[in-house]
C-alpha cells in the first residue's frame, strides 16, 4: 500500500479541464493531455510561471500585493495555454455582445420584456454563469474537471498517481477555482450600485482579497463544494480519469528530474 506523505513533501500542482483533455501546471513544467486516435497524447513543456523567491516571496503575501500576484499568475497561466486564452477572449466577446443586445432590446421593446432585458444588461454575469454551468455540467469538460481533481487528490494523499488511487478520491477539491466564483458573483452584483469607473478594475482586488480572508471559512468552503458538486464537475468515466492520471504522472516524472520537455508528445495506450 502506498505511504501517506506530509504536505511539505509534495509538489503542488494546479490543473485545468478543457474539451477532450486536461492541463496540469507544476513549479517548473506543465503537461497537456488529450485522447486522439485511440492514444493518450501527453505534451510536457517548461512552465512559464515565475516563482517569487526570498524577500519578494514574503512581500507577495501582503494584502493587496498578494491579489496583484494572484491575477498576474492567472494571466501568465492563460498566456501559456492556448485553450485558456481562447476561452477567456471568447467569454469576454460573448459578454460584450450580450450586453449590447440586451441594451438594444431594452430601448426598442420596452414594457415588462424590456425590463427583463434591462436587468440582464445590468447583470450580464448571471445568464453567462448559467450558460457556463450548463456547458461544464453537460459536456466532457465537467468530467475532465472531476478527473483532474481526483488525480491531484490521489497524488496529495499517496505521493503517487494511479488509476485505482484516483478512483477512490472525491471529485471535490479544496483548491478548485470554482471556490472563488461566489466572490466574483458578489462583486458583479455590486456593479449596479457603484457608479464609479475605476471599480471595474478595483473589483478584481476586492474579489481576491475577500477570497483570501474568507476562503477558508466553513460557509465559503461549503458553498464552493456545493457549486463544484452540482455545477462545475461531473463524475468522470474511466476514459477521462485515465487521461488525467497519465498526464499528471508524466508531469510528476518531469518535476522529479526523471524526464524533460520534448517537442513530440508521449503516447500512452489506454487500458479502458
Amino acid at each position: 500500500m502506498a505511504r501517506e506523505v506530509d504536505r511539505e513533501e509534495r509538489i503542488l500542482f494546479g490543473g485545468m479541464a478543457r474539451l477532450g483533455g486536461v492541463d496540469f501546471f507544476g513549479p517548473t513544467y506543465s503537461s497537456s493531455a488529450e485522447l486522439r486516435d485511440g492514444k493518450i497524447h501527453i505534451w510536457i513543456d517548461p512552465s512559464n510561471l515565475w516563482q517569487p523567491k526570498g524577500i519578494i516571496e514574503r512581500i507577495s503575501k501582503w494584502p493587496i500585493v498578494r491579489s496583484i500576484f494572484l491575477w498576474g499568475r492567472v494571466l501568465l497561466q492563460m498566456l501559456g495555454s492556448v485553450w485558456a486564452l481562447v476561452s477567456f477572449v471568447g467569454v469576454m466577446a460573448v459578454l460584450y455582445l450580450f450586453v449590447i443586445l440586451m441594451e438594444s432590446g431594452t430601448d426598442s421593446i420596452g414594457g415588462p420584456l424590456g425590463a427583463v432585458f434591462a436587468f440582464f444588461a445590468a447583470f450580464p454575469i448571471l445568464p453567462i454563469l448559467l450558460l457556463f454551468f450548463a456547458f461544464m455540467k453537460f459536456s466532457s469538460i465537467g468530467r475532465y474537471h472531476g478527473a483532474e481533481h481526483k488525480a491531484v487528490a490521489a497524488y496529495e494523499k499517496y505521493d503517487e498517481v494511479t488509476l485505482e488511487g484516483a478512483q477512490r478520491m472525491s471529485r471535490i477539491h479544496p483548491r478548485c477555482g470554482t471556490n472563488i466564483l461566489i466572490y466574483i458573483i458578489g462583486a458583479a452584483l455590486l456593479d449596479l450600485f457603484i457608479d464609479w469607473a475605476p471599480y471595474a478594475a478595483l473589483q478584481f482586488i476586492i474579489i481576491s482579497e475577500a477570497w483570501f480572508i474568507f476562503g477558508k471559512t466553513r460557509w465559503s468552503i461549503a458553498i464552493g463544494n456545493f457549486m463544484q458538486k452540482y455545477f462545475t464537475t461531473s463524475e468522470p468515466g474511466r476514459k477521462e480519469l485515465e487521461v488525467a492520471t497519465e498526464s499528471l504522472r508524466e508531469l510528476l516524472d518531469a518535476e522529479r528530474g526523471e524526464r524533460g520537455a520534448a517537442e513530440e508528445p508521449v503516447l500512452v495506450s489506454p487500458r479502458y
